[in-house]
């Protein structure tokens, strides 16, 4: 009798540590599958889902559009967990998806639970935070904390001591469950995305990722009135001054040392002593002085060639660009003529 309990105990004690190792390598598979990637290549192009479809139905919306994605882990994923009788119907936005998690959670979380939030390109960090909040009533100090923390920009493969740059302004669809850091991580993914983008247009800048970045966000600080046209002149200008070893004196720099709104500028702002005051020192402020758009990275990264030197703003949108300093003080005193007038 002692014989068969004592075998029976082996068993039962193998039986348990067999269940432990298969639903433990279940879990590590199910974690590895949900990180492995998702690419949506269209940008501007919303998913439609429509009501009933199937978990077959999504995956021919994917394919027919192109994403980059692992079919087989996908569908083992969706299974596994039951999610494939749980999609939603809906108009999707993948902006900052990039993993079949984080898609998964989106195509099964019902709408009243989604939160559409536009963020404007030029925005700093803290315009971004109150938007955000203003819509999921996030931690704010939490948020800006995390935007600071060098373990978490490195993580997420920044080499800077900010994310001020890299949170991509777009249009998002955020879960009322996502804490700060999914949030945070979400914008930074899609920054990447639109970065391997512009660069893929034109890789041919001696200036690292955060230099380009940088020099991108004090162009989206000139262009805030759609002129697309205008961005790769301002993008001249500055890469000329910067070959010349010039001060780039920008503008937008000495607004973002002043705190609140935008003011105008005088004389006295241009003295204010700050490594982000481009009147008093050379080359690149120290970081990105806000969040640029997808047009003013392209426009870093791939200047029009020109010998300009100045520009200034017209009064109506635009800018007078000019390759020498008396020509520039020539249309500077022109300008001001003609608001005399007015």
């Amino acid at each position: 009798m002692d014989r068969y309990l004592q075998i029976f105990k082996t068993n039962y004690i193998s039986f348990f540590y067999m269940l432990f190792f298969l639903t433990f390598l279940s879990i590590i598979s199910y974690v590895i599958i949900t990180s492995s990637k998702f690419n949506y290549p269209n940008d501007d192009k919303l998913v439609v889902i429509e009501k009933g479809s199937s978990m077959q139905d999504v995956i021919s919306i994917f394919n027919k559009n192109k994403c980059e994605y692992n079919e087989l882990f996908f569908s083992f994923s969706m299974r596994l967990t039951g999610n494939h009788r749980k999609i939603k119907s809906g108009r999707y936005n993948f902006n900052g998806i990039s993993n079949l998690g984080s898609l998964i959670r989106v195509l099964t979380t019902e709408s009243a639970d989604k939160i559409k939030v536009t963020l404007i390109e030029g925005w700093t960090i803290d315009k971004i935070a109150d938007k955000i909040n203003e819509k999921l009533d996030i931690n704010i100090d939490v948020f800006k904390s995390l935007c600071q923390n060098y373990n978490f920009i490195h993580s997420l493969g920044i080499k800077s001591l900010s994310l001020e740059g890299f949170l991509f302004p777009d249009t998002y669809v955020f879960l009322k469950s996502y804490t700060e850091e999914d949030i945070i991580t979400v914008l930074v993914n899609n920054f990447f995305k639109k970065y391997k983008k512009a660069v893929a247009v034109s890789d041919k800048s001696k200036y690292t990722m955060e230099e380009l970045i940088t020099l991108a966000s004090i162009i989206q600080g000139e262009y805030m009135i759609p002129h697309t046209d205008e961005l790769s002149l301002i993008s001249s200008v500055y890469h000329n001054r910067l070959n010349k070893k010039m001060y780039l004196q920008a503008d937008p720099t000495i607004q973002y040392i002043l705190p609140g709104d935008n003011r105008r500028l005088y004389n006295k702002h241009l003295k204010i002593e700050s490594p982000y005051n481009t009147y008093k020192y050379k080359g690149l402020p120290p970081g990105p002085i806000n969040n640029p758009g997808y047009d003013a990275i392209l426009a870093a990264i791939n200047p029009k060639k020109s010998e300009l030197l100045y520009f200034v703003a017209d009064g109506e949108g635009r800018h007078i660009f000019t390759k020498t300093n008396k020509d520039h003080n020539r249309a500077k005193n022109k300008l001001k003529k003609n608001r005399k007038r007015f």
